[in-house]
């Protein structure tokens, strides 16, 4: 009986990350990104998201991160650079290295484009009744608790 749970919750814990990420973050950022005046694309905002939570990184671990191409990746990159929301730096310690960084007007955008997920968070889950909001976050604190325990 054990051993069939623990097939059934492995299946379930592995379906929860892409879903979450395709049908809420992916359908929220598009969302969002109709107000947004730069021409930033949904992969743009996950390399921003990785530099927020890692900081520096070379270009090869932001696209191992996000499992990109490093050829893809050179080219996102540049768009970015060139829209002023990151920057390459040489690395303190091997000068050959670049390392990529959020700018001062990539941490803005980023900021604003938070603000306008949690915001479009917020109406979409405006649908639910009180009771489905209860379940839901208990539902979520729950999952966060034991995805702690697993580390």
């Amino acid at each position: 009986m054990r051993s069939e749970i623990m097939e059934k919750v492995s299946l379930d814990l592995l379906s929860i990350p892409p879903l979450i990420f395709r049908s809420v973050r992916r359908k929220l950022t598009k969302t969002t990104l109709v107000d947004i005046a730069e021409d930033v694309k949904l992969i743009h905002f996950e390399i921003l998201h990785v530099l927020k939570e890692e900081g520096k990184l070379h270009v090869a671990e932001i696209g191992e991160r996000l499992q990109v191409a490093k050829a893809q990746m050179t080219h996102l990159i540049n768009k970015l650079v060139e829209l002023d929301l990151v920057e390459r730096k040489v690395d303190a310690v091997d000068r050959r290295i670049l390392n990529i960084d959020l700018t001062g007007k990539g941490k803005t955008l980023l900021e604003e484009h938070e603000s306008a997920m949690l915001n479009a968070v917020r109406d979409n889950m405006s649908y639910l009744t009180e009771k489905e909001l209860t379940t839901l976050s208990s539902s979520l604190r729950n999952l966060r608790d034991t995805l702690l325990k697993l580390q």
